[in-house]
């Protein structure tokens, strides 16, 4: 009977299947070491003043190329016009001959020679009132520049005091620099710019970078001074963020009256 039951038993076991050690697939990706390090913190004000800077670069780029397509315009119409004044000067310059009374047509070549003295005199006139015209512009633009010149130094100065650069340091810087070769414009931009003297006492310490400056075409000038400005920054002097020191030192537990008349202890008053 035994034996009956085990066999019935058997026959009803179900065989289960073998599961082997397989992987089990996760839409978890591995995680590696790098991403475990903590992330770099971006300064976003740094980021924001760089974008600012770079858009001030490509205004200041546009501007001076504008103004370099302006000046060659004029250039080039200046240069038309100093054609056009001698082709004119060599015609009015070339009289006839005055006729011999005896010529064909003698009355007729004595009015074509005073034409011709006629439209000289007038062409003198006239090249002397645009020369005049011309040296007062040229004596205009050069007060002007002078004028803004001077400006550009006063506030170039201002901004030395306040960085702490004494005067004679930043005399010495400039006359360093001066032997560079800068064009006027470059000068100018340098002692307009709210960094000026930085730029120039860095220039004074690094010749190599104020040759390069001063041979570089002006496409790239302004992309080359803006790493000479991020190399100035590191000479601006140190500010200190600690708070100054107090004034009164007697704490709360302390007579302010203490040491106060510590002669004349032990006196009587009548």
């Amino acid at each position: 009977m035994s034996e009956l039951q085990n066999d019935s038993v058997d026959s009803e076991v179900i065989e289960q299947p073998v599961i082997e050690n397989q992987e089990i697939e996760t839409d978890l990706a591995p995680v590696s070491e790098a991403e475990h390090e903590e992330q770099p913190q971006v300064d976003e004000e740094a980021v924001k003043q760089e974008a600012i800077q770079k858009a001030i670069n490509k205004k200041h780029f546009e501007a001076k190329q504008a103004e370099r397509e302006r000046d060659e315009a004029n250039a080039k119409l200046a240069e038309f016009e100093r054609k056009e004044r001698e082709a004119q000067a060599a015609q009015v310059n070339t009289l006839p001959e005055w006729p011999d009374e005896f010529d064909d047509n003698a009355e007729q070549k004595k009015a074509e020679f005073i034409e011709a003295v006629r439209k000289q005199e007038a062409f003198n006139v006239q090249q002397s009132m645009y020369t005049q015209q011309q040296q007062l512009s040229q004596q205009q633009e050069a007060q002007a520049k002078q004028q803004k010149i001077q400006e550009s130094m006063v506030s170039y100065t201002n901004k030395a005091v306040e960085l702490g650069i004494k005067q004679d340091e930043l005399q010495a810087a400039g006359n360093t620099v001066a032997q560079y070769g800068l064009s006027d414009d470059l000068v100018l931009h340098i002692l307009s710019d709210k960094d000026g003297p930085l730029i120039t006492k860095h220039l004074a310490g690094n010749p190599q970078d104020g040759f390069e400056l001063a041979g570089m075409s002006p496409y790239g000038v302004g992309q080359f001074l803006d790493g000479i400005k991020q190399k100035a920054g590191a000479l601006k002097p140190k500010t200190s963020n600690a708070p100054k020191p107090a004034t009164n030192l007697q704490g709360n537990g302390v007579d302010p009256e203490a040491g106060k008349y510590k002669y004349i202890d032990g006196a009587t008053f009548e």
